[in-house]
Order: structure tokens, then C-alpha cells, then sequence
């Protein structure tokens, strides 16, 4: 079946009145981009997959670390499509083919990233992270941040290229588009697969953000824990103090002292008892930071894994 290209791909729909909601959101926007004017990456790309439905595309789900991860993901789905395809077993049996050959009983998994089957077709697909910083300082949550709530897979999320954005919104996307990691502090290969990126994907949407607690120590700043919104990366922070630590050092054979449990669960209830995005806890300093979050997108939709992708995690090349 011949699918339609990805309409508006490479567009922005820059409008000048917004709705009062979004009108907020992207005052916040300006408002990060001038205090924090540079963007950062954070981290390794989500991986995920999205369908395609006539000439929309939604996301199937993300967060899975790698793109074998995200196969697997993909098989689980199409089991549960297959199970709900009542009079179509046609379907049915296409799909579930296609789950086993991605999560076989036995053997390898074959590392394809595109399936077709029926009327949809079934696309793994690569989500770059980033913060915006400033003064050495990385983006904290904006105060409309998890005002509503967000499935923390996206599943369903309308991938929309052509929605209103406002002036805002169209900065940070345009300054994104070329995009490049920092010469010197990535491979050659990787380097050259992000600027084909640029020219073969060179539309760019956002995606809802996520959020990491980080530890301040000096000029450092060490990942500890996140969450999908503030809050629930604030209460991993304490259950990390409570659970976490205990469990690691057990694990390790060095079981934590009474004085260290309580230590521990003094340390919670001051983050329990914290206010914003500075948290003080156990005589540290711990930040909560924005993990943004875009998805490129080229004629053909939303783009795919690269090479080096699949090599960073010892796979082979998708057929």
C-alpha cells in the first residue's frame, strides 16, 4: 500500500493570537529563551514508536533506551492490535507475524523498523532530548508544568507540525532545526548522520517534556533520579533516599547503620517539605531540571534510527 507523505512536514504555522492557554506557555518560552539562551544536550535519544494512519501520525508510545527496546515495545503492541481485531484476521495474523519476528520465542530479533501492515503502517522512531542553560545553570520547570496531566508514554500523542505555534515556540523550533551536536565531543559517524538528519528531517516538533532531579556539587551536576512531571520526580527523590540507598547498599554487601537509615529518612521528609526547584536535603544541593524533548520530521514522517544508534548498543543495521 502507498501511504501519503507527512503534510506541512518542513512548515511552521506561526499565528499572532493564540488561545489564552497557549498564549502562556509561550511567554514562557521567551521568557527560558532569554534567561537561558543555549541549548544542551540531555543525554541519549528516547527511542519509541509512532503509526501512520492515512496522512496522520500518532505516537505509539516512547521511552525505551534503545532501538531493540523499543522493537520489543512495538511487538508487545501489536499483540494487543491483533487481540482486538475481531472479523479481521487477516490483519490480525499480519500483525502478530510481525511481533514474532520482532520478539521471537527463539533466536535473534529482527532489527526492522518499519512494518506495513493493512491500512497503518508502524515506524520506530528517535526522540532527542535537550535542556536549554544559561550562566551554567540548566532550565528548572516552568510554573505551567504539570498543570495537566501527560501519559508519560505519549501514547495517541498527534504528531502535528502544522498546529498553531506562536513567536515563541517558532524561535526555539527554527534554532533547533539545525541543531548539531558540539564538534570534538562525538564521533565522526555521528556527526555526519546529525547533519543528514538536518537535511533529510529538517522539520522539528516538541514533544512534552520530562524532568530530572540532579545533584549540585560545585561546578558538577550528577543525574540522580526524574519523573514525568516536578512532582513525581521531587517524590522519586525521596523515595531514592528511603529505597534506593538501602537496597544499593545491601546489594553491596555493606548494609546501611541505624545513624544512616534515620539520616536517610530525614533527608526524605526535607524534600517532602521542600518548595521549588532548589531542594536542600541531608546537606546537599539537589535541582530539579526541564528535559525537553523533539521529534524531526522529513517527507516521509518521523525519523527513524540512525546507524549509529543500533551501533551504540552492539546491533546490527535495520533491514
Amino acid at each position: 500500500m502507498t501511504f501519503p507523505l507527512m503534510p506541512g512536514y518542513d512548515h511552521i504555522n506561526l499565528v499572532a493570537d493564540l488561545d489564552p492557554v497557549a498564549a502562556v506557555r509561550d511567554g514562557e518560552i521567551g521568557e527560558r529563551i532569554r534567561a537561558y539562551p543555549r541549548l544542551l544536550p540531555a543525554g541519549s535519544p528516547d527511542f519509541g514508536h509512532a503509526v501512520q494512519s492515512g496522512s496522520e501520525w500518532r505516537i505509539g508510545g516512547i521511552g525505551s533506551s534503545d532501538p531493540s527496546a523499543a522493537r520489543y515495545a512495538l511487538a508487545v503492541d501489536l499483540r494487543m492490535a491483533a487481540a482486538r481485531r475481531e472479523g479481521e484476521p487477516e490483519a490480525a495474523r499480519a500483525m502478530l507475524a510481525a511481533a514474532d519476528r520482532l520478539d521471537p520465542e527463539e533466536g535473534e530479533q529482527l532489527a526492522k523498523d518499519e512494518w506495513e501492515i493493512g491500512d497503518l503502517r508502524y515506524r520506530v522512531i528517535r526522540v532527542e532530548r535537550f535542556t536549554l542553560i544559561g550562566d551554567r545553570v540548566m532550565e528548572p520547570p516552568r510554573p505551567t508544568d504539570g498543570a495537566e496531566p501527560v501519559d508519560p508514554f505519549l501514547r495517541g500523542h498527534l504528531i502535528d507540525p502544522r498546529a498553531p505555534a506562536g513567536q515563541w515556540e517558532t524561535q526555539l523550533r527554527l534554532n533547533l532545526v539545525g541543531h548539531l551536536p558540539n564538534p570534538g565531543t562525538v564521533p565522526d559517524m555521528v556527526m555526519t548522520e546529525a547533519r543528514h538528519a538536518v537535511r533529510a528531517h529538517p522539520g522539528v516538533v516538541l514533544l512534552p517534556p520530562t524532568f530530572m532531579v540532579v545533584e549540585v556539587r560545585d561546578d558538577a551536576w550528577k543525574p540522580i533520579t526524574g519523573g514525568d512531571d516536578p512532582e513525581e520526580a521531587r517524590e522519586r527523590l525521596a523515595t531514592h533516599f528511603t529505597r534506593v540507598l538501602p537496597r544499593l547498599r545491601e546489594f553491596e554487601g555493606d548494609p546501611p547503620s541505624g545513624a544512616e537509615l534515620a539520616a536517610w529518612d530525614e533527608a526524605a521528609r526535607q524534600v517532602a517539605h521542600s518548595t521549588g526547584h532548589v531542594i536542600m536535603a541531608g546537606g546537599r544541593e539537589f535541582r530539579t531540571v526541564r528535559i525537553s524533548r523533539m521529534l524531526r520530521l522529513g517527507r516521509d514522517g518521523p525519523e527513524a534510527p540512525r546507524p549509529s544508534d543500533q551501533e551504540r548498543y552492539g546491533l546490527g543495521e535495520a533491514e
